[in-house]
């Protein structure tokens, strides 16, 4: 165990020491220390010989001896800069030709990489792994790397640069010339660091310099000047820096091929919607019409400009049911056809119809002194009628799913999923009805997901064009395409000639809401009118001035309350708050039916509460 000990002290100083304290008393598992201490690795000899041609090309060889542990590695990374910024338009470029590796006398594989302004050498077989010691020989010929001055030609020159992330041992940097080197100087340590390296000098045409035990992201740097005029091509190369505004250069060429990209893209996106977008109608048939038994089926998309007139409707229209029979249009259909969207207030309606033909009834709930409604109560009827289309009884049975009463605010946080459903089954519902071939939501979507990938594809080729070259402006004629096909897109949903019938008459319909007056109405059937047709009118977007012409119905009441017989509000309610009662009612129920619980929140890092890696983000990473 001694013997032990003084092995560790040998190699590690005090920390071997307190080491071995450790080891000399803990139970056998803490021998794993030094295992520890051995994978780690370094580098124990870094030789760099430079050699400065007449042609101010210098020849690097670097012979590194790197030592992997215990650790199984692929090889290693070589970063060698070969970019620097001058100023705003430039570049410094040190381009590296004649490149070759080999690892312990033996040609290596090695593949190149460009990362910010380093050539990045990826030395290794990436399907095999190596450890212990090895060492590696990197050639490679450098231009542009030597400076002139009025008095000497200089190499200014990082033999070993600060991006190692291991220590190194013992670093030797030799430098030789066409000619006899006038001065020299070195200097090591980290970025910055002024500190003379350990040892240099010259002979002749050839210079040294020597440093030892550099840390990760130490450097060594060495400086030589030769005579003027014993060195040609010393000249810096140049380049142009790239910037944003050279990637999208404005020039005639630049905008004149954008403009053109941007009108064929958008001639393009504009064509596909005038093929699949638009409507269909049937030939020779009345707007509203549909052909009857024996006469020609002929359907073709509407254009667009030129739309025939409506006609007005004074009642919701009969349609011929897709599943056969007639019967009237329901007002979640109308909602849904108007706008080609399963929308919250569709099923709002759809509630309120349950109401109006005697279903449910709904009362006002107030809390105590409240002057407005805080909430409404659902009191189910019956058990619903079964003539309920599909989407009818989904919504008709989750309101009511095992009780018989239920208010807006119990649904909060809890309907979400049959909304879905509801919202699903409406739209399968048009298509059973044969006024769209597919599912409007199915068509969007898709429409929408193809013109965001172009969208993106065009952006992307946007930013490859700005960043390679100066054509960006091109690239923006394509983005420009990509939106407007992005615009068209929630319109490609497309209704056959028996949707666009339908929706004539619907239309019809919504023209009777807009404009009748009360006057207009007999006086006895004001009421059931005024109930029928207010959830019509709640999908129209009509609601309130349905309610506003109808402020007096409370006079017709066969018991004089001032209440409707499927609306009950507090008391002293009567009609003139109607309005402003079923507003609420109308936004409180979207609210209720379409909320989700809230997610989970993360913790704070402030406080008690912190500890390391218990926040977002992390990980880590290692050479390959």
């Amino acid at each position: 165990m001694l013997l032990g000990v003084r092995r560790v002290v040998k190699v590690t100083g005090l920390a071997g020491l307190l080491a071995a304290g450790v080891l000399f008393v803990a139970p056998a598992p803490a021998l794993a220390a030094p295992v520890l201490a051995e994978s780690a690795e370094s580098i124990s000899s870094y030789d760099v010989r430079i050699d400065v041609g007449a042609n101010g090309r210098l020849g690097v060889t670097e012979t590194i001896a790197y030592n992997f542990g215990g650790n199984d590695k692929h090889g290693i990374l070589r970063e060698i800069p070969t970019r620097a910024k001058v100023d705003d338009h430039h570049n410094r470029l040190y381009p590296l030709t004649n490149i070759s590796v080999s690892r312990d006398g033996y040609g290596e594989r090695f593949d190149t990489s460009t990362s910010g302004d380093d050539e990045v050498l990826k030395v290794g077989d990436p399907h095999k792994t190596i450890s212990g010691m090895h060492t590696y020989v990197i050639r490679y010929t450098m231009a542009g790397a030597l400076n002139a001055f009025a008095d000497h030609v200089e190499l200014y020159f990082n033999a070993i640069g600060n991006a190692w992330q291991v220590p190194i041992g013992a670093a030797r940097a030799t430098v030789t010339g066409p000619a006899a080197i006038q001065r020299i100087t070195c200097y090591a340590g980290p970025g910055g660091s002024k500190r003379p390296c350990a040892q240099s000098n010259m002979d002749g045409d050839s210079a040294t310099f020597v440093a030892s035990n550099l840390h990760a992201g130490d450097s060594l740097t060495v400086v030589t000047a030769f005579p003027v005029g014993s060195i040609t091509g010393t000249e810096p190369i140049l380049g142009r820096r790239h910037t944003l505004a050279d990637g999208f250069a404005v020039t005639p060429w630049t905008v004149g091929s954008g403009l053109a990209l941007a009108l064929l893209g958008t001639a393009g996106a504009l064509l596909i919607a005038w093929r699949f977008g638009r409507d269909r109608y049937y030939v020779g048939q009345l707007p509203g019409l549909i052909p009857g038994p024996g006469e020609p089926d002929v359907q073709r998309r509407k254009p667009f400009f030129g739309a025939p007139p409506v006609s007005v409707e004074f009642t919701p229209p009969d349609i011929q049911w897709g599943r056969g029979g007639t019967g009237k249009v329901r007002p979640g259909q109308v909602g849904t056809i108007v706008d080609e969207k399963a929308d919250v207030v569709d099923v709002t309606a759809t509630i309120l119809d349950f109401a109006v033909h005697r279903h449910l009834h709904i009362t006002e709930v107030r809390a105590p002194g409240a002057k407005k409604p805080t909430d409404w109560r659902l009191e189910k009827l019956t058990d619903g009628d079964p003539k309920f289309l599909p989407y009818e009884r989904t919504l008709f049975d989750a309101l009511f799913s095992g009780r018989d009463s239920v208010t807006l605010s119990e649904l909060k946080n809890t309907f979400a999923t049959d909304l879905r459903k509801v919202r699903n089954q409406l739209y399968a519902d048009l298509v059973a009805q044969g006024w769209y071939r597919q599912s409007p939501a199915t068509v969007r979507a898709a429409a929408i997901a193809v013109a965001i990938a172009v969208l993106l594809a065009s952006a992307g080729i946007t930013a490859l064009l700005a960043t390679a070259s100066s054509f960006g402006v091109i690239g923006l004629g394509l983005v420009l395409a990509a939106i407007v096909a992005l615009v068209a897109a929630p319109r490609f949903p497309a209704r056959t000639g028996k949707g666009s019938a339908a929706l004539a008459r619907i239309q019809g319909f919504r023209l009777y809401v807009a404009t009748a007056e009360a006057e207009q109405i007999r006086f006895q059937e004001r009421e059931q009118i005024f109930s029928e047709y207010l959830p019509y009118a709640v999908v129209f977007g009509l609601a309130e001035r349905w309610a506003g012409i109808f402020s007096d119905i409370g006079a017709v009441n066969p018991d004089g309350s001032g209440g409707l017989y499927w609306y009950a509000g507090a008391p002293g309610w009567n009609m003139v708050f109607f309005a402003g009662s079923m507003s609420t009612f109308t936004a409180t129920t979207g609210t209720s039916l379409s909320s989700t619980p809230p997610s989970a929140s993360g913790s704070s890092g402030f406080g008690g509460g912190g500890f390391s890696g218990g926040g977002a983000g992390g990980g880590g990473g290692g050479s390959w």
